[in-house]
């Protein structure tokens, strides 16, 4: 929680240890738009824009440290904070998922990450928002201009830098999903993704379950695998697994089936990929052909030259048994006187 420390404290300009409550409101709904929306707020703080809220009493409460609610200003509010009880719990978990990333992005655990330990963070970023490239320069030069806006904040960047970095960005991801969402449900999204979602989803439930996540798996393992042989149950149950630990376990919501926004980004990449397969297996085997063509040329080639010595050869050999007969014919001829 040290981010709502941080921005609290920049925003008590007095000293006082208190701050206004439109400056809380704007913090929290960074945090969590979902926990922190406008009928949590109006109850814990009231409604309007008036008010003064204890930033030690405050901070103690939302973080589970203390339950007593006497942080706020307002007497008549004290009713209403007794009967409101918050579960902390979705703002612990999104805290510890950005010093997970953190220690997961500090590849030297010196605690700071520099440009080159940036770098990845930008790919991340990128991928979160579904952002593809068509070739290397392109990547390149997306990361490098992430890379001078990063060098804004701080050419190296310590865990509060991060911490606030990444809730900005976790919050910009969820407003993005719902976006997608929307445009899914709607009819709005046309894409590959979206259509072999809707061909994936049998039963029309908007999810992906059971039977439904065991057949996505069997067609991203026959599509790398043409010639190969089927997968067994067993091995679809096993896929299915890993793509539920994958897309909903570790990027999802972890509800054991899979939505559109889970997925959409990731069959994506696998339509890009499988075209790219079949692309270069279509190259190789258009080059083992004229290998093979030019193979059988080479060989006609060298038969139709050693043809024409074979007949040199047979000429030459017809002509020696010529004079050679000729020449036993004048042995056995008697001489005339």
């Amino acid at each position: 929680m040290e981010t709502v420390l941080r921005v609290f404290a920049a925003g008590d300009k007095s000293g006082s240890g208190k701050i206004e409550k439109p400056k809380i409101t704007a913090v929290l709904k960074q945090i969590d738009p979902v926990t922190f929306n406008d009928t949590f707020i109006s109850a814990l703080f009231g409604d309007g824009n008036e008010g003064l809220v204890d930033l030690t009493g405050f901070t103690s409460w939302v973080t589970g440290k203390s339950e007593s609610k006497d942080f706020v200003e307002s007497p008549e509010l004290q009713d209403d904070l007794e009967d409101l009880d918050m579960d902390t719990s979705v703002v612990d978990d999104m805290l510890n998922k950005a010093l997970d990333k953190f220690k997961e992005l500090d590849a030297n655990g010196n605690g700071e990450l520099d440009m080159t330990e940036l770098k990845a963070l930008c790919m991340w970023t990128f991928q979160q928002f579904g952002r593809s490239f068509k070739n290397d320069a392109e990547k390149n030069k997306a990361m490098d201009k992430q890379i001078k806006r990063y060098k804004k904040i701080g050419d190296t960047w310590d865990f509060d830098t991060f911490e606030s970095y990444y809730l900005k960005q976790m919050t910009d991801i969820e407003v993005y999903q719902v976006k997608r969402s929307e445009a899914f449900e709607k009819g709005y999204n046309k894409s590959a993704a979206a259509k072999k979602f809707k061909e994936l989803d049998v039963d029309g439930s908007g999810f992906l379950d059971g039977a439904e996540v065991e057949v996505f798996a069997e067609w991203i393992f026959s599509s790398f695998h043409p010639d190969g042989k089927p997968l067994t149950e067993e091995q679809k149950k096993a896929e299915s697994k890993k793509l539920l630990q994958r897309l909903d376990a570790k990027k999802g919501n972890s509800d054991g089936k899979l939505s559109f926004v889970e997925v959409d980004f990731f069959i994506d990449e696998k339509i890009q990929q499988i075209e790219t397969f079949k692309k270069k297996a279509a190259e190789r085997e258009e080059k083992q052909k004229k290998k093979e063509a030019e193979k059988k040329a080479a060989k006609e080639a060298k038969a139709a030259k050693k043809k024409p010595e074979a007949n040199a050869m047979a000429g030459l050999a017809g002509a020696t048994l010529m004079e050679k007969g000729q020449a036993e014919e004048a042995k056995e001829k008697p001489a005339e006187n």
